[in-house]
């Protein structure tokens, strides 16, 4: 199926959420049938079948427990039995969880952030309003302060067509505590401008490196009638609020080699010269001396929105390299190119015929983040729908197919995690790279 997006400046998986612009929703994905009461969810094992696990509990008929975008928030403080597991995103609450991590256990606490005074005054100056607030990424630092990146929608009623977005910093209001602050101030932009339209610009997140800190974030990579590619970069920060001298570094892009990869396209079904392809997200976590990406390719309204990992032995690659993929020879062409190298994903539910092919169980899964427990274990952290619950958005003339994206849900699965410290991501094979981590059956 084909799907048109209104302008290739919004983040995708954001799109209908704060503007209905999708028609009616028509997908061929396997149902689920449910025994339990309305809003539960039965998750009873099959053979060969993944683990997936809801973090909160739904009740559908109140519209409470879903989420999007799931983010672990980042403590000071080491894994500890009394510290909880927390995760922002872009619905305006914050999840808690006491560990150990068990199905439905995260609660949700309610989030507000503000935005400045004079940064209202600086987009009104060029006639932009601010209308939305999404990716509130909370984060504290070694040091004990609270920070967050946070994601703003601009528009200008002179061109309706070009909403954009950009990454700004946010402090809390009142005084800074140990407890997660649930009031925050927007006081400062950090990539993009209030003045004038760019692409992309979403998605910002912190991420600490040997004593370095990052701004991980989404940016917009190539605009050119070959290609449209939106892609993950990190940004050196000289403080929380400020940044580096340097330029972003690309950490992960859509692949124009050899063809590139088809499941990465934006679209279900590719329009005849289409060019737009993603990856996004970007949640990172460094595992037995090597970084690991998660991340989602595709449109989170579809089918094709999945979740990959890549790995790298820096967290910023060599210039002219970026994250590597987990591959596989489409040996049938189940992607549309028989014999040609294809992303295997963790999960996904565009394609029966590939790996870890989920759609009876969730639909696009994505926006993910590898979570450790306290016993040393790992879990995978991601967003979705439930398939007797994906409702289309409301109809417009612009985006057709889309599930309405207020009903996405979190959800959670184990992880079987090998990651050889003895060898490197750049010496492994294929083969080797992909095994070393996997969805668990437990």
């Amino acid at each position: 199926m084909e799907s048109h997006v209104l302008a290739p400046s919004i983040p995708r998986r954001n799109l209908a959420r704060i503007r209905s612009f999708a028609i009616v929703f028509t997908m061929c994905a396997a149902s689920i049938a449910f025994a339990q009461e309305p809003g539960a969810i039965n998750f009873a094992m099959r053979p060969g079948t993944i683990p997936v696990q809801p973090m909160t509990q739904v009740n559908e008929t109140e519209h409470l427990g879903y989420f999007g975008d799931p983010y672990p928030i980042h403590l000071a403080y080491s894994l500890t039995p009394t510290s909880p597991q927390y995760f922002s995103g872009t619905t305006q609450e914050i999840l808690t969880c006491e560990r150990p991590i068990k199905p439905r256990c995260f609660t949700a606490t309610a989030l507000t952030v503000k935005i400045a005074d004079d940064l209202k005054a600086t987009a009104a100056a060029a006639g932009n309003t601010f209308f939305d607030k999404i990716n509130d990424n909370i984060y504290q630092t070694e040091n004990g302060s609270w920070e967050m990146a946070v994601t703003l929608y601009l528009h200008n009623e002179s061109d309706p067509k070009k909403d954009w977005t950009v990454i700004a910093h946010a402090r809390p209001i009142s005084e800074v505590s140990q407890t997660i602050p649930t009031s925050w101030i927007v006081d400062r932009i950090l990539v993009g401008s209030l003045a004038n339209f760019d692409y992309a610009n979403y998605d910002g997140k912190y991420f600490q490196d040997d004593g370095w800190l990052y701004l991980i974030y989404s940016k917009r990579l190539i605009t050119s009638s070959v290609a449209e590619h939106d892609g993950i970069v990190a940004q050196e920060m000289s403080s929380p609020s400020e940044l580096g001298s340097s330029d972003p570094v690309v950490l992960l892009a859509p692949s124009n080699i050899d063809g590139g990869f088809n499941s990465e396209f934006f679209h279900t079904a590719p329009r005849h010269g289409d060019t737009f392809k993603l990856t996004e997200t970007g949640n990172i976590i460094k595992i037995a001396g090597k970084y690991v990406v998660a991340y989602s390719a595709g449109d989170y309204q579809q089918l094709n929105y999945k979740t990959g990992i890549a790995f790298s032995d820096t967290l910023l690659p060599k210039r002219g390299e970026t994250y590597r993929r987990l591959l596989e020879q489409d040996t049938n062409g189940v992607w549309g190119t028989p014999m040609h190298a294809e992303v295997r994903y963790l999960l996904q539910s565009q394609k029966e015929d590939w790996p870890n092919y989920v759609a009876t169980e969730v639909i696009a899964p994505g926006v993910p983040a590898i979570v450790q427990k306290l016993d040393g274990r790992y879990w995978l952290s991601f967003d979705g729908f439930l398939p007797d619950d994906r409702p289309p958005a409301p109809r417009t003339p612009h985006n057709p197919f889309n599930i309405d994206p207020t009903h996405r849900r979190p959800f959670f699965v184990p992880l079987r995690v090998q990651v050889p410290s003895h060898q490197s991501v750049h010496s492994a094979t294929d083969e080797e790279l992909a095994g070393w981590i996997t969805v668990s059956q437990e």
